[in-house]
């Protein structure tokens, strides 16, 4: 069991390594080669710092609603604490969604349904991680 201390350390982590490599990227590396053609290694590396800065700061936005909101983390009872890696769990599960839509987005193939689909797949995938038997 993950520790909150240790999940605020891994979401403040990747958030500041996310925002520090999208900082570099933006203003160090050119997306486009001089001839013209894209930087496949620029936009790679824009992705990675993307998600890493989605990770962090989903996770920090659910650890602190699952404060507020224990139901979030798939608590039933008020009284009992959300186990903090569920809140790591959401975050990568809309880092994955924000991942799909960027993917989709440079192939120019997103539109508002395959945004819409993303979403309520990555709602679904937690919901099932929430309510299965757990062995």
């Amino acid at each position: 069991m993950m520790m909150r201390r240790q999940a605020l350390g891994t979401a403040g982590g990747a958030a500041v390594s996310g925002a520090a490599l999208l900082a570099f990227i933006l203003w160090s590396v050119p997306p486009t080669y001089p001839s013209g053609e894209p930087n496949p290694a620029a936009l790679l590396l824009f992705l990675l710092g993307l998600l890493l800065l989605v990770f962090g700061f989903g996770g920090l936005v659910a650890l602190a609603l699952h404060g507020r909101w224990p139901n979030l983390a798939g608590i039933r009872d008020r009284r009992k604490r959300p186990d903090p890696g569920v809140a790591l769990r959401q975050g990568g599960l809309l880092a994955a969604a924000v991942g799909v839509m960027g993917v989709l987005t440079y192939l120019g193939l997103l539109d508002i349904a395959f945004a819409l689909v993303t979403l309520v797949i990555a709602g679904l995938v937690e919901a099932f991680l929430q309510n299965r038997k757990s062995r």
